[in-house]
C-alpha cells in the first residue's frame, strides 16, 4: 500500500489523476482571482479602483490625443490647372506613404479614390476620399479650396469599439 501522497497519486487511475489536477489548478485560479478582486469581502478594493479608474482616465486623455493628432488637417497647395480629385488623391497618396513609412498605418498602399460629395460653397467643394492600405479602407474627408488654391484633408477614424469616448470631431477646414 502507499504511504506517500505522491505514490497515492500515482496510483489513481489516469481519469482520476486528470480530475485531481482540474480540482488543484481550478482552486488556484479562483484564489487569484479573489485576490485580484481584493479578496471575499472587497478589503482593500477601493485604493485599486480608484487607481484604475485613473489609469483608464490618464489612458483615455492620451488616446484622444493621439486621434487627434491622426484627424488632423493636412494641407497642400493645389495648382487649379489640375482637376481636384487628380490632386487630392496625389496629395492623399503622399500623406499616407509618410503615415506607412512612419508605421502610423500599415501598408502597401492600394489605392486612394476621391468623389465630390455636397454642394459646392463660396468657391470650396467638399470630397469624400477612400484609401486602402493592407486591405483596409480609411474615411478621408478633404476640401478643394479654389480661391486660396489649397487642398486640405483629414483622416476620420471610426469611434472607440470599447465604450470610450465619443468620436473626436474632425476639424471644419476639411468641411466645405
Amino acid at each position: 500500500m502507499p504511504d506517500r501522497p505522491w505514490q497515492r497519486y500515482r496510483a489513481l487511475p489516469l481519469w482520476g489523476r486528470w480530475l485531481v489536477t482540474i480540482v488543484v489548478y481550478g482552486v488556484a485560479i479562483a484564489a487569484v482571482v479573489i485576490v485580484i478582486r481584493g479578496g471575499v469581502s472587497g478589503g482593500g478594493g477601493g485604493v485599486t479602483t480608484q487607481s484604475e479608474a485613473k489609469a483608464e482616465a490618464q489612458a483615455n486623455h492620451e488616446a484622444q490625443i493621439v486621434i487627434e493628432e491622426d484627424q488632423g488637417p493636412h494641407v497642400a497647395t493645389w495648382r487649379s490647372h489640375t482637376p481636384a480629385p487628380i490632386a487630392l488623391k496625389d496629395a492623399i497618396t503622399g500623406d499616407v506613404n509618410a503615415r506607412i513609412a512612419t508605421q502610423q498605418l500599415t501598408g502597401p498602399l492600394q489605392s486612394v479614390h476621391c468623389a465630390p460629395s455636397g454642394a459646392a460653397s463660396t468657391g470650396r467643394v467638399a470630397y469624400r476620399c477612400t484609401v486602402t492600405t493592407a486591405g483596409i479602407a480609411y474615411p478621408f474627408l478633404a476640401v478643394a479650396d479654389r480661391h486660396a488654391g489649397r487642398l486640405t484633408w483629414c483622416k476620420v477614424d471610426p469611434p472607440p469599439s470599447f465604450g470610450g469616448s465619443t468620436t473626436i470631431p474632425i476639424s471644419s477646414r476639411c468641411k466645405a
